[in-house]
């Protein structure tokens, strides 16, 4: 045993193991968080003791997950014959370089000392080169996949515009189309998006404790959830603004499918604007 600790071995395994901290560091952090991260669709197993309604789930063309990259998610959704919807709910500046998320480059501000080598490896350069950067728009039509941005809240509450906007796209979706939605890591905003399609295809047969159980058990957030974590990024009132907006839009569709109020926008300033959700 004496002879392994040696000087020589003792460098090794110290050179060794800084090696692949450096290399995490350098590389694993934010790639991890794309491509297959949290991808789900609402035809995926479910599996739980509870009770719970999946009325009209399965019928939902829809998946979700984190920022894609696109070989990954054509292999993901290989079993899709229809027309396939990109549905960005982002509102921050990115794109693609050399197929992966420019975030992962710090392309959208100035890079720090992990970005550097990422750039050098995959690009040749440090420098940010414009001639390497596509939309994400651009990037999904190489895959064969249209695309839509429509930015939505978590952390803060979404304009209304821009819910006026989804439900509008919403209402003229073609049949035989499938929406993947995604935002940076496949939570928050995605979790809204899919919580606001399952009750705009669902509501009021299904109720919003329903809807918001099974997007969770597939693996959307909890978005009746308001427990703040310890280090987490999310404040109490953020997470009671979230609950009450799912709440709200719930109210909103079904009175709109009773032949009331038509536009979110138009709702949100009406009198008119009661209602409980189950």
């Amino acid at each position: 045993m004496k002879k392994f600790f040696t000087v020589k071995n003792i460098l090794l395994c110290g050179g060794i193991a800084l090696f692949i901290g450096l290399a995490s560091y350098i590389f694993i952090d934010n790639y991890t968080a794309y491509g297959s991260q949290n991808f789900r669709t609402m035809q995926d197993e479910i599996s739980t003791p509870e009770r719970i309604n999946l009325a009209g789930l399965r019928e939902l063309q829809a998946s979700g997950g984190s920022a894609p990259i696109f070989t990954d998610l054509k292999n993901q959704l290989a079993f899709i014959k229809q027309r396939v919807i990109v549905f960005d709910t982002r509102n921050q500046t990115h794109g693609y370089v050399k197929g992966i998320p420019s975030k992962f480059f710090c392309y959208h501000r100035s890079p720090d000392l992990r970005h550097l080598p990422r750039r050098l490896i995959y690009t040749g350069t440090i420098e940010n080169r414009p001639e390497f950067f596509f939309t994400e728009a651009e990037e999904a039509k190489k895959y064969g996949f249209d695309y839509v941005k429509i930015s939505l809240g978590s952390r803060y509450i979404t304009p209304d515009e821009n819910v006026d906007a989804f439900v509008n796209f919403i209402d003229s979706l073609p049949d035989h189309t499938w929406l993947h939605f995604h935002c940076d890591r496949g939570k928050g905003r995605t979790s809204v998006a899919l919580v606001m399609f399952d009750i705009m295809k669902n509501a009021p047969k299904i109720t919003l404790g329903d809807i918001i159980t099974r997007q969770h058990l597939l693996g959307s957030e909890n978005l009746f959830d308001v427990s703040v974590w310890d280090g987490g990024s999310y404040s109490l009132e953020m997470l009671q603004n979230r609950k009450k907006f799912v709440e709200d839009f719930y109210n909103f569709i079904c009175q709109r499918k009773a032949g009331g109020i038509q536009r979110w926008s138009e709702w949100q300033r009406s009198p008119l604007k009661v209602g409980e959700t189950e």
